[in-house]
């Protein structure tokens, strides 16, 4: 094993990569601090999409359930 490859595995063996953190500093690279600061965080977005996918799952459910609501309201 070369003395590069070496240096390189032992630096990392302590820590783990975060794909979304380094999205995230990626993302604000060469924005000034202020600015950069205002910018919605890649975390922050995928959470946003996970909601929405609750959503859609909700309302999948519910439109299973429109048919049986929709009798009981003709029996009242």
């Amino acid at each position: 094993m070369s003395s590069a490859h070496a240096a390189d595995s032992s630096g990392r063996a302590g820590s783990k990569l975060n794909p979304i953190g380094e999205l995230d500093a990626i993302a604000t690279t060469g924005i000034p601090a202020p600015y950069a600061a205002r910018l919605p965080k890649v975390k922050d977005q995928l959470a946003g999409l996970n909601h929405l996918n609750e959503l859609n799952q909700l309302h999948q459910l519910t439109d299973q359930a429109a048919p049986v609501l929709s009798l009981a309201s003709a029996v009242e």
